[in-house]
């Protein structure tokens, strides 16, 4: 029998871990300077924040610190961050609301497909090179449009559409044939 994976709330103090709340902790920050009208503050924040996410998994790797804790919030974080900006986007009419929604859906989905798979095979699932392609990708838009980059801005929907539903799609793929194999195996 397969050990469920745990979380240990100790490890939130694995160096590893700190960078990441550190990077959750930038997004108000961010939304504070988005509000106050000061685009170029709240772009650098972003910057600091999306730039430094390979940081913590290099950390966790290089110190051999990679824990349960981690591997969530570490895609929490960016979900956070992409998330947090395109409401107050949409709140203030510069993002529309149906990608927004199609950008929710799917993360939905990825969390709930997650989980499915943790509770049936016990393993915690590692995320896909297109996932990570459409991180970047949401993180550029996020970008886009906090900066208020109006030339680029159709060109960045777009690329936020492709991401989000390609990474949708190969996500519920493997989501399903993770979760048809896991039946099997039981049955």
């Amino acid at each position: 029998m397969v050990d469920t994976p745990r979380v240990n709330l100790r490890d939130i103090t694995a160096p590893p871990n700190l960078v990441t709340l550190a990077r959750i902790a930038l997004v108000p920050v961010a939304l504070v300077f988005l509000a106050g009208g000061h685009r170029l503050a709240a772009v650098a924040a972003l910057l600091v924040m999306f730039v430094s996410d390979g940081l913590d998994g290099h950390l966790a790797r290089k110190l051999g610190r990679v824990t349960e804790l981690g591997k969530i919030l570490d895609p929490a974080a960016d979900k956070i961050a992409v998330a947090a900006v395109l409401v107050f986007l949409v709140v203030t009419g510069e993002f529309p609301l149906w990608v927004f929604v199609l950008v929710v859906v799917r993360d939905v989905a990825i969390v709930l497909g997650g989980m499915a798979i943790m509770r049936r095979s016990r393993t915690v699932p590692q995320p896909l090179m297109v996932g990570k392609v459409a991180v970047v990708a949401l993180g550029l838009v996020v970008l886009v449009f906090a900066a208020d980059i109006g030339v680029l801005e159709p060109a960045a929907l777009v690329l936020c559409v492709v991401a989000v539903l390609t990474s949708g799609v190969a996500y519920g793929v493997v989501a399903r044939r993770a979760l048809l194999g896991a039946e099997n195996s039981v049955g």
